[in-house]
């Protein structure tokens, strides 16, 4: 199994954030670091999902226009194909 590097660093936290902290490692059993490290990382999954929704929000108006007009020009192709159809089984 290969591990991945670790460094130390210093941080400043109120200690009432330390309390909390220290909570929910004794919760689900791990050290200080260990749950730190995994809310790190949550919070930067949170953002990455964050930042992708803003650009296919943003994706999605700009090419609104474009998507309305495609949609207008096949709007009556399902109604066309159910008449088509349905003259078929009549016949």
């Amino acid at each position: 199994m290969e591990t991945t590097p670790m460094k130390k660093i210093m941080i400043t936290i109120p200690s009432n954030l330390l309390n909390e902290v220290e909570k929910k490692a004794r919760e689900k059993n791990y050290n200080r670091s260990r749950i730190i490290r995994e809310f790190l990382q949550a919070y930067l999954d949170e953002q990455k999902r964050i930042e992708l929704y803003e650009k296919l929000k943003e994706g999605y108006i700009v090419n609104k226009q474009r998507d309305q007009k495609i949609s207008e020009d096949f709007c009556y192709s399902d109604y066309e194909l159910e008449t088509k159809m349905s003259k078929q089984e009549e016949m």
